[in-house]
């Protein structure tokens, strides 16, 4: 069973490294569908954190857990000490409602295209994004 966690520098050279480290524990039980998946929930989600996130402290590290259940994998993604909160789910766009040539705007709705399970919430004095991943493969 796979149960980690890991601390970020709040900096984008150091989102790739760990989206690699954390895509290959998970790949571990995921089928390959679902490893996709996984991979762009968790790249869209930090780099959100890292370049939107409004912190008073710029040192202050992301803090991620990773968890397997017996169906699913959880990514939980705390929000920096300090950072405002900011729920995705009140701000993503339905996909196919983008203008497929913006450069940006994507992010926050291939999150929620790509995880079964999206919450967001107060824990502590800090805010966790939990993306659940299910095992299963989707069909259609």
């Amino acid at each position: 069973m796979i149960s980690d966690s890991f601390r970020l520098d709040h900096a984008l050279e150091s989102i790739d490294p760990m989206v690699q480290l954390l895509s290959a524990k998970a790949g571990r039980v995921l089928p390959p569908e679902a490893q996709g998946r996984f991979a762009i929930c968790v790249s869209e989600a930090l780099t959100n954190l890292v370049l939107h996130s409004k912190n008073s402290n710029p040192d202050a590290q992301i803090q991620i857990e990773l968890c397997e259940q017996d169906t699913a994998v959880t990514v939980e993604i705390y929000d920096p000490c300090g950072a405002d909160p900011f729920d995705l789910r009140e701000y993503a766009t339905d996909l196919s409602k983008l203008d497929v040539m913006a450069e940006s705007g994507r992010g926050l709705g291939l999150i929620m295209a790509c995880a079964d399970h999206v919450t967001y919430d107060p824990v502590g004095n800090k805010h966790r994004l939990k993306l659940t991943i299910n095992k299963e493969e989707r069909v259609g």
